[in-house]
């Protein structure tokens, strides 16, 4: 940090004041000398006898010397504790500037030593709250996406139970046949309010900072084939062959089995919704060098590559009247993906002419040799 003429000029000042200072004890000290010291005959004696030996000019040296360096390190501690102060006064002048909400701002210099670690210390302080800030506004957004895709989804349904409903208070049907079937529908957009509801919770459930895993020790390999029993009957009216190859020997691990049923129902579950032009669902377990993985896959429609991306974001659509159609809330994958991620593995997504296939991928910590 530079001192301009201002500084200078203080500071050769301070110096001057500093000579008039040395002057006057040098004067006080040569008065209580000749004065008092002087006439004890020891030390007169011992004046005498040095000034004969070394002469008057010698004597005065080492006298000299002593003076001007603790004139000179005075005057360098003076300058240095300075600077740290015009330094100091810098910082605090950008702190006040950092304050006032220019938080890209940083301090423009950085002093040796522990001021400059201070600088440091205030530029990460800066950076975390920043960052949390960020978090907070990313948050605060999310939350206000979610509350309109929610009411978006929600009034569909509602308005068509309120229509029918109204239909038959206000006595505009032919018969009891047209009254069931407007029942029937008003049940239909009921469940899939029920559904939509279902999801939502269960997703700021697993969202939660809080969430945590009812881990216990299970065999993923029943579990797997326990699920897709259960969706042979679905896959059979939907027309396609249900599939699933499973080692011989159990898989071992810990984790919470109903939240990877969740994820599991809700693979398959899509693999039957969108896959009913195919032929074929395909469930697989089997080992990977860091872990296990499971897969599901159909052979259907493939999903556009420029949706694959956005597929485990809540609420996305490939085809929103196609997902509607079959009472997708549009929150499923969302959900399996933050079940995945508290059990710290992966979910990922291929999909080409042939197959479409979603691959869950569990870490090896949370597997246990059987």
């Amino acid at each position: 940090m530079k001192l301009n003429v201002r500084d200078f000029l203080r500071i050769l000042l301070e110096i001057m004041l500093g000579l008039l200072i040395l002057f006057a004890v040098f004067q006080a000290l040569s008065y209580f000398a000749n004065n008092y010291l002087y006439r004890i005959p020891e030390i007169k004696n011992f004046v005498w006898k040095f000034r004969n030996t070394y002469g008057f000019d010698t004597f005065k040296i080492p006298i000299l010397l002593l003076s001007t360096g603790l004139f000179a390190a005075w005057t360098l501690v003076r300058i240095r504790k300075y600077k740290e102060q015009r330094q100091m006064n810098q910082i605090i002048e950008e702190l006040h500037y950092i304050a006032k909400g220019n938080y890209d701002h940083q301090i423009s210099i950085r002093p040796a030593g522990s001021l400059g670690n201070v600088v440091d210390s205030i530029h990460a302080l800066v950076k975390s709250t920043t960052d949390a800030m960020e978090e907070e506004r990313r948050l605060e957004q999310s939350k206000d996406e979610l509350v309109t895709n929610v009411s978006h989804d929600l009034r569909t349904p509602l308005t068509s139970i309120m229509g029918y409903l109204g239909l038959i208070e206000q006595g505009k049907y032919q018969d009891e046949n047209q009254i069931r079937q407007y029942t029937h529908i008003a049940y239909e957009k009921a469940k899939q309010m029920n559904v939509l509801v279902n999801d939502l919770f269960e997703y700021t459930k697993v969202r939660n900072r809080g969430a945590y895993l009812n881990r216990t020790q299970f065999d993923l390999v029943e579990l797997v084939e326990q699920v897709a029993v259960g969706f042979r009957i679905a896959a059979h009216e939907a027309g396609l062959q249900l599939q699933v190859e499973t080692p011989d020997e159990k898989v071992e691990m810990w984790g919470d089995t109903d939240k990877l049923v969740r994820v599991l129902e809700n693979l398959i579950s899509n693999a039957i919704k969108y896959g009913r032009d195919g032929t074929m669902i395909a469930v697989r377990l089997f080992r990977v060098p860091d872990g296990i993985s499971f897969s599901v896959g159909n052979n259907g429609t493939p999903i556009p590559a420029e949706a694959l991306p956005n597929l485990f974001e809540r609420f996305y659509r490939v085809e929103a009247s196609r997902s509607k159609e079959t009472g997708g809330s549009g929150l499923g994958l969302a959900i399996a993906k933050s079940i995945i991620d508290l059990h710290h593995g992966q979910i990922s997504v291929t999909s080409t002419a042939e197959w479409t296939t979603f691959t869950v991928w569990l870490p090896l910590s949370s597997m246990q040799a059987s």
